[in-house]
């Protein structure tokens, strides 16, 4: 019991030993020499010290850290620094400057389909705006023709009323002079 008391302890001493050390696969060589930002630090300290003498060496010196490694906050806060540093040294800045981060990569990929979303909806909404126009012209056209087949109806009721009319005075009259001939 005592052996069996002495390994877990030992194996728990062990454990908690190991788990503040850094992991191998992640650690960095001090061999590792690159001439590129790679800590939050090391890119603050490289846009603070800009100038116009380095500028362009400093944007493309942390320009992979901001396209690979920064997270959304110190992207969005590189970014910020480094256009403001451009507008006070005069210097434009290219659009298109460490744009494909893997950091906006989600927000990109939501914003398109939102697009492309809005789009669709825009043109279902005008699709259906031109059959309702298309519709309204057909109901249109159809009451015009009802409007005409009912004055042709009409004119064709009146001509007939005309006719009776024209007929009928003289039936009137030869009544009347039989009936004045009976008396």
């Amino acid at each position: 019991m005592v052996r069996f008391l002495a390994t877990v302890c030992a194996l728990t001493l062990a454990a908690n030993a190991s788990a503040f050390a850094p992991a191998s696969g992640f650690a960095r060589s001090s061999t590792e020499l690159s001439a590129a930002a790679t800590t939050v630090q090391e890119v603050k300290k490289t846009i603070n010290n800009m100038n116009k003498e380095n500028f362009s060496a400093s944007i493309a010196e942390i320009e992979p850290f901001l396209l690979n490694d920064a997270g959304i906050t110190v992207y969005t806060k590189a970014m910020k620094k480094v256009k403001g540093a451009a507008k006070a040294l005069g210097i434009e800045l290219s659009a298109d400057y460490a744009k494909a981060s893997k950091s906006t990569e989600t927000r990109r990929g939501k914003q398109d389909a939102f697009i492309q979303k809005k789009e669709a909806e825009r043109v279902e909404a005008e699709e259906a705006a031109a059959a309702a126009v298309i519709e309204a012209a057909e109901a249109a056209a159809a009451a015009e023709v009802a409007a005409a087949a009912a004055a042709v109806e009409a004119a064709a009721a009146a001509e007939a009323a005309a006719a009776e009319a024209a007929a009928a005075p003289e039936e009137v009259v030869a009544e009347e002079v039989v009936a004045e001939a009976s008396e």
